[in-house]
């Protein structure tokens, strides 16, 4: 696989990207601060969907995309975790529960926003410790920049 490069959003993109967001990490930190480290991905999607309903965000687990080919609609999906409306546009949203993120959790959450052509992901890493590891990501034609 290729290597992403990763830069950095131009403002004032930026300021309107975490804007955005500014509440659905909210709701990722409120979600590590009463569960800590230490538990299963699904019970994190869980928490994270109803502090975000709770919040006001309309929000949906585990959502099926069928990504195009060649202009056709493919018959297999994709699923990502959650996928939160904004006023930007849909918003990925990939858990993890892992003692650190690697490549491949980044590759996945690059592949989803190529995949279903949304600009903006956030991965959200509950394993880590002493605090949720968080990475905001932006695709600007197929270059992945970090905000």
């Amino acid at each position: 696989m290729d290597k992403t490069t990763i830069h950095m959003v131009p403002e004032p993109r930026k300021s309107e990207l975490v804007k955005a967001t500014y509440g659905i990490i909210g709701a990722m930190i409120e979600v590590y601060k009463n569960l800590g480290a230490g538990m299963p991905e699904y019970i994190y999607q869980e928490a994270l969907l109803t502090e975000l309903q709770a919040n006001g965000f309309i929000a949906h687990k585990e959502l099926e995309y069928h990504p195009f080919y060649k202009g056709n609609p493919l018959n297999a999906y994709l699923k990502m975790d959650l996928v939160v409306e904004t006023p930007i546009g849909n918003v990925i949203v990939e858990c993890k529960a892992l003692s650190a993120l690697t490549e491949r959790e980044h590759y996945q959450t690059f592949g989803y926003m190529r995949g279903t052509g949304w600009p903006v992901a956030i991965l959200v890493n509950f394993g880590a410790s002493p605090r949720a590891q968080i990475e905001r990501f932006y695709n600007d034609n197929n270059t992945i920049a970090v905000f």
